[in-house]
């Protein structure tokens, strides 16, 4: 088992020192709730993010961070709710965090929004001296960190999260009650004093064309606002599926990143760093793996012999064997051309102006050819609509249209004046028996729909 020298440890984190690093992720881009809690309110459905990192491969003992990060949004209520759990492990010290969170979202511009989160939890500190080579055993110092239990200290976090329609924003800071620990041997007392941690989080999208979007974005912490870092990175992402990126740091680390989607709503991801010049050889590389796992993910596939999409093929009932991206009356997945909806994709440009505009077009093309104009801000037709999704800004809604078109589903938006809002929706019914059966055919390849009655 490698070791690391008691000397270094103490220099870190014995006596009156007040020194925290804290952790490091790379891959921030990938999940900004990771960083900043209120994020989890710009998603419109739950997901769960696990994220290993190491630094510094070839120094024993060096830092180690686990997370798991549970984002449940409810985009219906402009809320969220959230659990997050990480380890930090730096030699023979370990740090377990622990927060519950609750965020809130408030549009304060038709593009923009504001989301708030506040998180309690508990930190927990122990120490492993099985990994310590130390001069003596019987310096009291040891003593007192060998025979105290772990310590256990509350605290609190605050963050906030703007995001526009090709930018975002945000500020969050952690260990607010500035917890202390204390290990006590007899008349001998050791104290680690934590410090705070702010993060401060800026980004912006760019269209490059053809499904490609440019994401370079900046991560600044802050440590008792007396020390700062600076990470940083620049992704190119294709349709959400393929991404790759270069990024680095100011401790002299610079390095690349990739990852893929093998399915929807699963993201695989991994990054490498390392140190420039002399450091390289005498500290060693840094690894980070991450996985993003949508709920939809977790809630299976679709349906054999439903008709989600059909707009004149059923009743919304899976009669037949009409096929998810039907839109003809033939229910067999082609037009009445006989092309197949399902074939590879094809760049080819559409206005749409209404869900039928959408089925017309046809499924598999390029998403990048589909052109949805601004909607009318007046009351929609009544009826009884499937809605998959929420928002303050019509951007996220013509998103959420191309990312549900790509796969097979066909989807439209409505406004609500009484809530400046859009609904982003699957299909209308004349009653509620109607939609509640269309709920059931579609959840298993839209989870999370619901019934918006507009009167």
């Amino acid at each position: 088992m490698k070791k690391i020298s008691i000397i270094s440890a103490i220099a870190l984190c014995i006596g009156s020192v007040s020194a925290q690093m804290g952790a490091k992720l790379d891959q921030y881009y990938m999940d900004f709730s990771m960083i900043n809690p209120a994020a989890m309110n710009t998603h419109d459905q739950g997901h769960v993010t696990l994220l290993y990192n190491k630094m510094f491969s070839a120094v024993p003992g060096s830092p180690q961070t686990t997370v798991l990060n549970i984002a449940m949004p409810v985009p219906a209520k402009n809320t969220g709710y959230g659990l997050y759990y990480m380890r930090e492990r730096v030699g023979f010290s370990e740090m377990h965090n622990a927060y519950a969170t609750y965020a809130y979202s408030l549009p304060i511009a038709s593009t923009t929004n504001l989301n708030l989160g506040m998180s309690v939890g508990m930190l927990s500190q122990n120490f492993d001296m099985s990994k310590a080579v130390y001069i003596s055993s019987n310096d009291p110092i040891i003593k007192s960190l060998m025979l105290t239990p772990p310590v256990t200290r509350a605290d609190l976090r605050a963050s906030a999260f703007i995001n526009g329609e090709k930018w975002f924003g945000g500020f969050a800071i952690s260990r607010l009650s500035k917890p202390r620990f204390d290990y006590v041997y007899y008349n001998y007392t050791s104290t680690y004093q934590m410090q705070s941690q702010a993060s401060l989080l800026f980004g912006y999208n760019i269209d490059l064309g053809n499904d490609i979007l440019l994401k370079p974005s900046i991560y600044v912490s802050a440590y008792n606002f007396d020390y700062y870092r600076v990470q940083y990175n620049a992704s190119f992402n294709y349709q959400d599926k393929f991404w790759m990126g270069i990024g680095g740091n100011d401790i002299g680390q610079i390095g690349g990143n990739i990852g893929f989607a093998p399915q929807s709503d699963i993201k695989v991801s991994y990054s490498y760093n390392t140190p420039t010049g002399a450091q390289r050889i005498a500290l060693g590389n840094s690894h980070e793996f991450h996985t993003y796992i949508g709920f939809s993910a977790l809630g299976g596939g679709s349906r054999n012999g439903s008709d989600l999409n059909s707009t004149n093929g059923g009743n919304g009932e899976g009669e037949g064997d009409a096929n998810l991206n039907s839109s003809g009356e033939n229910g067999n997945g082609e037009t009445e051309g006989g092309s197949n909806l399902n074939s590879a994709s094809m760049k080819k440009d559409v206005t749409v102006t209404s869900l039928e505009d959408l089925v017309a077009f046809g499924a598999g093309k390029d998403t990048s050819g589909i052109k949805l104009p601004p909607i009318e801000k007046v009351k929609p037709s009544p009826g009884f609509y499937l809605v998959a999704g929420l928002h303050s800004a019509e951007a996220k809604a013509n998103k959420q249209i191309k990312d549900l078109y790509r796969k097979g589903v066909f989807a439209y938006k409505i406004y609500d004046p009484s809530n400046k809002s859009y609904y982003v929706f699957l299909k209308d019914f004349p009653s509620e028996k109607d939609a509640n059966k269309g709920i059931f055919y579609y959840e298993s390849a839209v989870p999370q729909v619901w019934i918006r009655e507009v009167k």
